[in-house]
């Protein structure tokens, strides 16, 4: 039988990472890398070790999960050393192959994957999240911002870029609690559809929508179900791509294209890769985001032009997205007990949620991951402004005017 721990040292031979000490099930001390060791990681087991090489980040992750791996020091600065062991790569493992072939699923399923993550409660996200609720990056003028003002100055920021209009139709695709719609209606007068598969985000954008007089709409609906012979002005989609699938991208943009007016512009926000790949981390998504995948910047940008669609911006927000998520983590790890005591999780769930959160910061500070805005036209828009001195100037006021206080959901 193969010994891990003389695999995992071969492997960590050259270490480019922060130094750290290596414990195995023997309590036998290792250190590796120069310097003086910044954390420990403890396998208590040797199975632990032998399925966190042979399994990637699905058998190091539940392992931490189970308490089978302990890390003693910082859970990010471990990852983000260790990410180059499980970097992906285009290589599509059996893995992969096993779950994309389960991604040509149906409506319902869809649902009830976003249901498996989106629908566990307001009461357990709004012990991480910002009193919004906004599960997206964040955008940081400083690195001092708070959580909350980050995700107020995503809202207007991303709906800045859109030129809103009074008398527009604004489709946000994926609209999660609703404050996107909230903002742009209430600052640019325009009249704002919602779609969600989650009945609880409905529920409360219902009520926020009538309680503030707002002219917003929330269909519980998947994209495709929009009847064909409706269009919109703007057309803005936040963080809801990776739940679209590699076998069902086409329908999407497809779908965006029948959507969005001539002359009118849509706005994508999207985690993605620098290249595409089928690849997918397998903790994530077996364990957090049943059927996601990442789309890549070559990707949208060649299925939109292909479309007939005109860029008109593109941003990457990869560093604002790892800040976020450490907001996130930290929250998470403040209200641990709280959590776990209201919510009625057990341990494993609760060490396999800090796990996701530290990979999430892992994969955008290490560059896995890209956290995208591109914005676009059907057709040519000459309107759009020359510079970006709109969005700053647009986002800026929209920030000093007077506006809503969301109800705690």
């Amino acid at each position: 039988m193969t010994d891990p721990r003389r695999t995992l040292l071969k492997l960590l031979e050259h270490h480019p990472g922060a130094p750290f000490t290596l414990v195995d099930w023997t309590g036998k001390s290792t250190p590796i890398g120069e310097g003086p060791s910044r954390f420990q990681v403890v396998f208590k087991t040797r199975q632990a070790m032998s399925r966190s090489l042979a399994q990637s980040t699905l058998g190091f992750g539940e392992a931490y999960a189970s308490g089978d791996v302990v890390i003693d020091g910082d859970l990010e600065e471990a990852l983000i050393s260790l990410s180059w062991i499980y970097v992906a790569t285009d290589r599509v493992t059996l893995w992969d192959r096993a779950k994309l072939a389960l991604q040509a699923r149906s409506l319902g399923t869809q649902k009830a994957h976003i249901e498996h993550h989106y629908g566990r409660g307001n009461d357990f996200y709004r012990l991480f999240l910002d009193k919004r609720l906004q599960y997206s990056c964040g955008y940081f003028r400083t690195t001092d911002d708070t959580l909350d003002l980050a995700q107020e100055q995503k809202i207007a920021h991303t709906v800045a870029k859109l030129r809103l209009m009074p008398g527009q139709r604004l489709l946000d695709i994926g609209c999660g609690w609703g404050h996107l719609m909230f903002h742009a209606a209430e600052t640019y007068g325009v009249e704002c559809v919602g779609l969600t598969l989650c009945d609880n985000q409905a529920t409360y954008i219902r009520e926020e929508a009538q309680r503030r007089k707002l002219p917003v709409d929330v269909r519980v609906m998947n994209y495709l179900q929009v009847p064909s012979n409706e269009s919109f002005d703007r057309v803005v989609s936040v963080g809801m791509m990776c739940h679209i699938g590699q076998q069902h991208i086409e329908q999407y943009f497809d779908k965006v294209q029948q959507l969005v007016a001539p002359g009118g512009v849509c706005l994508l926000h999207f985690i993605s890769k620098m290249r595409e790949s089928l690849s997918v981390d397998p903790f994530v998504a077996t364990h957090i985001f049943p059927g996601y995948w990442f789309n890549s910047v070559e990707g949208v940008t060649e299925r939109s032009v292909r479309r007939g669609f005109h860029v008109l911006d593109l941003e990457n927000l990869r560093r604002h997205y790892a800040m976020t998520a450490h907001h996130w983590r930290t929250n998470f790890l403040r209200n641990y007990d709280m959590i776990k005591s209201a919510m009625k999780f057990d341990d494993v769930f609760m060490r396999a949620w800090e796990f996701y959160l530290a990979s999430v910061v892992t994969g955008f500070t290490t560059g896995q991951m890209h956290l995208i805005q591109i914005v676009m036209s059907q057709g040519l828009c000459d309107d759009y402004p020359l510079t970006r001195h709109f969005l700053y100037q647009d986002s800026e006021d929209a920030l000093r005017a007077p506006h809503w206080a969301p109800q705690a959901p």
